[in-house]
């Protein structure tokens, strides 16, 4: 299907102000929203992306509005908030505080929003000027079929610029920390994943990548180093022997290098870091992990064989999926998710431990190896 997506980021109010913002981390899913805004007459969806950003920017205060996109009650996509801005739309309160969890923004940081304008419950009400609360009528309960139309296009759009795979597109109550029904008791998200399904299989089966190329040019390569001179000295004979970039700055690397050898632990370099680079566009992100004297034994070999790289791109066999790790998550709840069975999280566990050492702690941003269901 060829969407049609109309523009209307620089028509917001505000804009100027925060036209140019960056949002702090990688785009990992997508959040379905509604506006909870209807015709008191008629129950008709109401409202677009001017009316929702006059409130979140004129009313509530906010710098920008809560969303993304907007789909309007007609089907139209409206792109209100650039893909590159954090929307305001699934900030929670968390009770630690935690970088971990983003001190309560990792939903806005790594998150889309798009909201479907309507209100999708059974039994809506409103208050009259006397303070009488009125029923709405029982009508435009559920998304009509254009704006199912539009969402399914815009979220497979996303999906393949951003690579998100189906079980990180969720609606807002299922995000972690957010206490709400949004959006709306009526819109079942998993039926939006079981469409996205469908339409994945409907698809012709992605080609193969190119292997990597036999040279690598000067200034493709890049060996990220731990701020540490153990390390450096670690790689010395490797970097004598193929003159790759070296670097101590891993968030400045993204989209600079197509070919990444990161060095040390994830307590060094850590792999959300990791992932951000691959989003970034890099053909292969590559770690040597281990302490200094560990790494020295590994890129040592690398160099006296000729081998600049340990493999060729690390993509999970065919039958394998990936997983990124969502607060709140645990391994029986991914299990439930990825196989309809929680007692299963011991096949993840064990197709992982090359990065997680205990089952239960997992880490939001983690990229987990889902493989093939046991038969």
């Amino acid at each position: 299907m060829s969407l049609t997506i109309k523009d209307v980021r620089a028509e917001m109010p505000n804009y100027a102000t925060y036209k140019d913002w960056q949002r702090s981390g990688p785009i990992l899913g997508i959040a379905v929203h509604h506006s909870a805004t209807a015709d008191r007459t008629t129950g008709a969806p109401i409202g677009n992306a001017h009316t929702f950003f006059d409130y979140h920017v004129n009313q509530r205060g906010w710098v920008h509005g809560g969303y993304n996109y907007v789909i309007t009650g007609s089907g139209e996509i409206e792109y209100a908030l650039d893909e590159k801005i954090a929307a305001y739309h699934a900030g929670f309160a968390d009770p630690d505080n935690s970088e971990g969890l983003e001190h309560g923004q990792y939903w806005n940081n790594h998150y889309l929003a798009i909201c479907l304008s309507g209100w999708f419950s059974q039994g809506r009400t409103y208050r009259d000027s006397a303070g009488r609360t009125q029923p709405i009528p029982n009508n435009f309960t559920s998304p009509s079929a254009a704006q199912m139309e539009s969402l399914l296009g815009l979220i497979q759009q996303l999906r393949r610029k951003y690579d998100i795979p189906v079980d990180n597109v969720r609606g807002h109550r299922e995000l972690a920390g957010n206490a709400t029904t949004c959006p709306g008791p009526t819109l079942d998200p998993a039926q939006i994943r079981a469409a996205l399904r469908a339409a994945d299989e409907a698809e012709p089966e992605p080609q193969p990548e190119p292997d990597l190329p036999a040279q690598v040019d000067p200034g493709e390569h890049v060996l990220l180093l731990p701020d540490t001179d153990k390390y450096l000295n670690a790689a010395m004979a490797y970097i004598w022997k193929f003159q790759p970039d070296v670097s101590f700055a891993v968030d400045e690397a993204r989209g600079r290098w197509p070919y990444v050898t990161a060095v040390g632990n994830p307590e060094t370099i850590s792999d959300e870091q990791l992932t951000r680079l691959r989003l970034g566009g890099a053909k292969l992100v590559q770690r040597i992990a281990g302490d200094p004297s560990t790494v020295q034994t590994t890129l040592d070999k690398l160099a006296q064989t000729g081998l600049r790289f340990v493999t060729k791109p690390d993509t999970p066999p065919a039958a394998w999926r990936t997983y990124t790790v969502q607060p709140g998550d645990t391994l029986s709840v991914i299990a439930r998710q990825m196989y309809g069975q929680a007692q299963l999280w011991r096949v993840i566990f064990d197709a992982n431990q090359d990065i997680l050492t205990d089952p239960s702690r997992l880490r939001p941003g983690q990229v987990l190896k889902i493989p093939p269901k046991p038969e």
